[in-house]
C-alpha cells in the first residue's frame, strides 16, 4: 500500500472474499467533503469502468485498490482493520483536517479553463500540463504555469487533483438575496499576490442589493490606481456573486475616491501582511 495508508492482513483477506462474492474487480478509497467536519472516508466496490482517470492504482497482496488522488492529503495515517465481528473498521484521523495545497506541484488531468494574471485573458490549459500552486485561498487557485500566473476556479479543482473549494449557499426561504451571503462571497475573493481577502483589505467600499431586479452593485477599489490586478479581481467578484442564491446580475464599479490606505485594512489583515503600526 502507498505510504500513509495501512490495511491489515485480516482486512485484506476479508475484502478479497467480499470482492469474489460480489464479482467486483477492486476497491476504491476516497473522502467525501474532505477537510470539513462532515468528512467521510469511504471504501467502496469499484469496477475499472467506474474508476476516475486520475485515481492511483495500487496492488496489495493481489488485491486491487483505486485511490482518489484528490483525497490523498486527507488519507494520511489511514488505518483499515477488521473487528472481531468481521466488520471493516476505518480510522482516518486526517479526513476532517483542512489541507492547504499551496506550494504543491500538480498535473492537469483534463483540459481546464483559466485566467491569466494580471491581464485576465482566457487560457485553456491542456491535459498533462504541470504547474505549481502559489495560492489556495478563497474559492479559486492561483498557479505558476510556464513562468506565468494563472487563476482557475475552485469548481475546477478536480482538474489538478484537489478538492473543490467552490462556494455553496442555502437559498433563503424569503426568496431574497442575503446580504450576509453577498459579503461572505466577497470575502472569498483574494488578490492573487496577497494572502488576504478583498473585504479584510478594505477594498470593498459599498454593496447595494436590489431584490426586485435580482442584482448586486459593488463599489470597490485597488491598493493603487495602477494596480494590474483590477480585471482579475472584478472577474472573481462577479463569479462569486453569481453563486449567491437569487443573484441574476451584478455590477462592479472600480472607484478611487477615497484613495485606499492601509488603515482601511482590518487589524487581522494588517498583522498578516506586516502592515500593523
Amino acid at each position: 500500500m502507498i505510504s500513509g495508508i495501512t490495511v491489515s492482513s485480516a482486512a485484506l483477506q476479508h475484502l478479497k472474499k467480499l470482492l469474489q462474492e460480489k464479482e467486483v474487480a477492486a476497491v476504491r478509497i476516497f473522502v467525501v467533503e474532505a477537510g470539513t467536519p462532515r468528512a467521510e472516508t469511504c471504501l467502496g466496490y469499484c469496477q475499472p469502468s467506474d474508476a476516475k482517470e486520475s485515481d492511483l492504482t495500487v496492488f496489495e497482496e493481489g488485491l486491487k485498490f483505486y485511490i482518489d488522488k484528490a483525497s490523498l492529503p486527507y488519507l494520511k495515517n489511514l488505518e483499515v482493520g477488521l473487528s472481531e465481528q468481521k466488520l471493516l473498521t476505518i480510522r482516518a484521523p486526517n479526513a476532517k483536517v483542512p489541507h492547504s495545497a499551496q506550494g504543491s506541484e500538480v498535473e492537469f488531468t483534463r483540459e481546464c479553463p483559466s485566467k491569466m494574471v494580471p491581464s485576465g485573458e482566457d487560457l485553456l490549459i491542456p491535459k498533462g500540463a504541470e504547474a505549481t500552486v502559489t495560492q489556495a485561498l478563497g474559492a479559486s487557485y492561483t498557479l505558476l504555469y510556464h513562468g506565468n500566473l494563472i487563476r482557475i476556479d475552485g469548481k475546477d479543482a478536480d482538474a489538478i487533483g484537489l478538492v473543490s473549494n467552490g462556494l455553496s449557499f442555502d437559498a433563503p426561504a424569503d426568496g431574497n438575496i442575503s446580504v450576509d451571503q453577498v459579503w461572505h462571497a466577497l470575502s472569498m475573493v483574494y488578490d492573487p499576490e496577497i494572502p488576504t481577502n478583498i473585504v479584510s483589505l478594505g477594498l470593498v467600499y459599498e454593496v447595494t442589493v436590489d431584490n426586485d431586479a435580482g442584482s448586486v452593485n459593488v463599489d470597490m477599489t485597488l491598493t493603487a490606481p495602477g494596480c494590474g490586478m483590477g480585471d482579475v479581481l472584478v472577474d472573481d467578484v462577479k463569479r462569486r456573486l453569481a453563486e449567491v442564491p437569487f443573484v441574476r446580475s451584478s455590477n462592479v464599479n472600480m472607484v478611487f475616491n477615497p484613495p485606499w490606505h492601509y488603515n482601511m485594512m482590518s487589524e487581522e489583515a494588517q498583522l498578516e501582511t506586516g502592515m500593523f503600526f
